[in-house]
C-alpha cells in the first residue's frame, strides 16, 4: 500500500483546495490525516489510483511524495502499539510514519512506514497484513 504526503505552507482553505483538486479528477480519498506545525502542514492520504493522484497534485503545484506503507493487525488493547514499536526498535528499524487506520472486532489496523519495510514485514510476521 502506498500513502501520499503533501507538504505545504499552512493556510486557511488548504484542505478544501487539496480535496477539490482530487475530486475534480474523480479520485476518491480512502483515508486522510492533516496536521499543522507552526507555518507548515502535512497532509497524508490513501487514495484510489495513487499514481494518478500524485500526478494531479504535482500538476496543481503541490509538493507531493509517495511513501510505501505496510499494514499491521494488532490486538486492540493497552500496550499493543508499544509492543509493536519496541519490536521494530529492537531490530533497529526506524518508524518514519504510523497511523491508526481503524478498530474492529478486538483488533486495530495500523499503517506503518519504516526505513526498511521488507525487513519490518519479516519482523512483524503474522501481524503484517
Amino acid at each position: 500500500m502506498r500513502s501520499i504526503r503533501v507538504i505545504v505552507p499552512n493556510r486557511q482553505g488548504l484542505l478544501a483546495e487539496l480535496t477539490e483538486v482530487l475530486a475534480e479528477k474523480g479520485i476518491s480519498i480512502e483515508q486522510i490525516v492533516a496536521e499543522t506545525h507552526d507555518d507548515g502542514a502535512v497532509v497524508r492520504m490513501e487514495v484510489e489510483h495513487e499514481d494518478r493522484a500524485l500526478e494531479v497534485l504535482t500538476d496543481a503545484g503541490y509538493h507531493a511524495v509517495t511513501d510505501d506503507v505496510l499494514l499491521a493487525r494488532i490486538e486492540d488493547r493497552p500496550g499493543a502499539l508499544a509492543h509493536l514499536s519496541r519490536r521494530l526498535a529492537d531490530e533497529r528499524l526506524n518508524i518514519r510514519s504510523l497511523h491508526h487506520v481503524r478498530r474492529e472486532g478486538g483488533f486495530a489496523l495500523v499503517a506503518i512506514s519504516t526505513d526498511d519495510n521488507a525487513r519490518a514485514r519479516g519482523v512483524l510476521g503474522s501481524a503484517a497484513v
